[in-house]
C-alpha cells in the first residue's frame, strides 16, 4: 500500500494580499449593515440630517455615482450609434461600471428616503409635477436597461455552458444592443439632466441652485464617466498582469476626457460670472462671499471643484508628456472623480446654506458657525456603500469576461 505525495489542493485560491483585501470589503458591508438596521429600526433622527439640510453625504454619493457610471451610456452610444467598433473592447468594462454605479446610487436612496418600505410609491402613485417623480422613473428603467444590455455577459460563464437555450437567447439579445445603446443614451440624458433641474428650479439660492444645472450635470457626467472607467480598465490591467484593452483606445477616452472638462471649466466660470457679476442680488452677493473667504464651502469649490477635479486631469489628460504614462491617466481619472464628489457635495450642501431672500433676519455667520457634519451612522453606511460598489467589482473582475468584444471570442 503506498501513500499519494500529492498537494492537496487549494481550497481557497486566494492571495494573502487579495484575501485580505477581500476581508476589509466584508467588514466594510458589515459596518454598513448594521448602521442600516439601526437607521431602519429608528429613522433618520440617528443622523445630522434636519429641516435646514435635508440632503448631506448620502445624496451627494446618490449624485455622485451616477455621474461616475455615466461612461456605460457614453461609450455604449459611441460604439454603437456612432459606429466606432474600435471603441468595442472597453463597452463591457463601462456597462459594468455603469451598473454598479445606479445600483451604489439606489443603494443609498434606499437609506436617504427615510422610509424605504414606501420605494415602490413612484410607481404607483403618479406625480407628474415633480421633477424627483421624473428622476426615480428613469433612473429605475435605465437600470434596467443596463441589466439586459450585461445578461450576455453573464451568460458566457462556464456554469451557463449546460443551457444551451439560454446561450441562443442571450445571442438575441445582442443583437438588439443599437437599439438598447439609444434607448439607454436618451433615458440617461434625461435624468442626468433631471438632477441637476432638482436645484436649478430653486432660483433663489444662486450659484449653487441655478437655471444651467442641467447642462452642468450632464457635461460633468459625460467627461468623467468615461475616465472612471478608463482608468479602471488601467488599474485591472495591473493587478491582472496581462493587457486588458489597447492603450490606443484609453489615451482616446483622456483626450476626450480632457477636453470634455475644459467645456465644462468654461461654462462653469461663464455662468459663474453671469451669476455674480451680472445678476447683482443680494442672494448671489451672499453666495459668492462664502467662495470668496476661506471656508469649507470656499474650499471645496476652488480647491476640490477647480484644481482638484478640472485643472489637473486636464493637464494629465491632454499634454503628451503624461497621458502616454498609464499612471498619469489613472491619477487624473481619481481626481477628475474627487471633483465630481466634491461638486455634488457643494451643489447638495453648501446652497443649503445660504439664507433664502425671502427670509429677512436670518444670519449668514451663525449659520456657517455650524456647518453640517455626517456622524458616525451616516459614515458607517457611506463605508458599507463603498465596500458594495467595490466588491461587486472586484468579483466581477475575477469572474465575468469583461474584456472579450462579441465578435470574437478570442480578444
Amino acid at each position: 500500500m503506498t501513500t499519494s505525495t500529492a498537494p492537496l489542493p487549494r481550497r481557497f485560491p486566494l492571495s494573502p494580499r487579495a484575501g485580505g483585501w477581500v476581508g476589509f470589503l466584508g467588514l466594510a458591508l458589515l459596518v454598513g449593515l448594521t448602521a442600516a438596521i439601526l437607521v431602519f429600526a429608528r429613522g433618520l433622527i440617528l443622523t445630522n440630517l434636519s429641516n435646514g439640510v435635508p440632503w448631506g453625504l448620502w445624496i451627494t454619493i446618490d449624485l455622485s455615482a451616477i455621474a461616475l457610471g455615466a461612461g456605460a451610456f457614453t461609450l455604449s452610444a459611441v460604439v454603437y450609434l456612432f459606429g466606432l467598433k474600435r471603441f468595442q473592447p472597453i463597452v463591457r468594462l463601462a456597462v459594468f461600471v455603469g451598473f454598479i454605479g445606479y445600483t451604489t446610487a439606489l443603494l443609498t436612496l434606499v437609506m436617504d428616503i427615510g422610509r424605504p418600505d414606501r420605494f415602490w410609491h413612484p410607481w404607483v402613485y403618479w406625480n407628474i409635477h415633480s421633477v424627483l417623480w421624473e428622476i426615480t422613473w428613469c433612473i429605475t428603467i435605465y437600470l434596467a436597461i443596463l441589466m439586459v444590455e450585461f445578461l450576455p455577459v453573464i451568460a458566457e460563464l462556464k456554469f451557463f455552458d449546460r443551457f444551451p437555450k439560454l446561450h441562443h437567447w442571450a445571442n438575441r439579445l445582442h443583437g438588439a444592443a443599437p437599439v438598447l445603446a439609444v434607448l439607454g443614451l436618451l433615458i440617461s440624458l434625461l435624468h442626468q439632466s433631471s438632477l441637476g433641474a432638482t436645484y436649478g428650479i430653486l432660483r433663489s439660492r444662486p450659484i449653487w441652485f441655478k437655471p444651467s444645472m442641467p447642462i452642468m450635470f450632464i457635461i460633468s457626467a459625460v467627461a468623467v464617466g468615461p475616465a472612471v472607467t478608463m482608468g479602471v480598465a488601467h488599474v485591472v490591467e495591473w493587478i491582472r498582469r496581462k493587457p486588458t484593452v489597447p492603450h490606443d483606445i484609453l489615451r482616446t477616452i483622456a483626450r476626450t476626457s480632457g477636453l470634455g472638462l475644459l467645456l465644462y471649466a468654461y461654462i462653469k466660470f461663464w455662468d459663474l460670472a453671469a451669476v455674480t457679476y451680472y445678476g447683482r442680488t443680494p442672494g448671489s452677493d451672499q453666495a459668492f462671499s462664502i467662495l470668496r473667504d476661506f471656508t469649507p464651502y470656499g474650499f471645496g469649490f476652488w480647491v476640490g471643484e477647480i484644481v482638484i477635479g478640472i485643472l489637473l486631469p486636464v493637464l494629465f489628460f491632454l499634454m503628451p508628456r503624461f497621458n502616454r504614462r498609464p499612471a498619469y491617466l489613472v491619477l487624473g481619472a481619481f481626481l477628475a472623480m474627487v471633483g465630481v464628489v466634491f461638486n455634488r457635495w457643494n451643489v447638495t450642501v453648501s446652497g443649503l446654506v445660504v439664507p433664502l431672500d425671502y427670509a429677512p433676519g436670518v444670519d449668514l455667520s451663525a449659520v456657517l458657525a455650524k456647518p453640517y457634519v455626517p456622524n458616525l451612522t451616516e459614515w458607517a453606511i457611506a463605508l458599507g456603500v463603498l465596500g458594495y460598489a467595490l466588491m461587486l467589482l472586484t468579483l466581477g473582475v475575477r469572474y465575468l469576461p469583461l474584456f472579450r468584444t462579441s465578435e470574437d471570442g478570442k480578444h
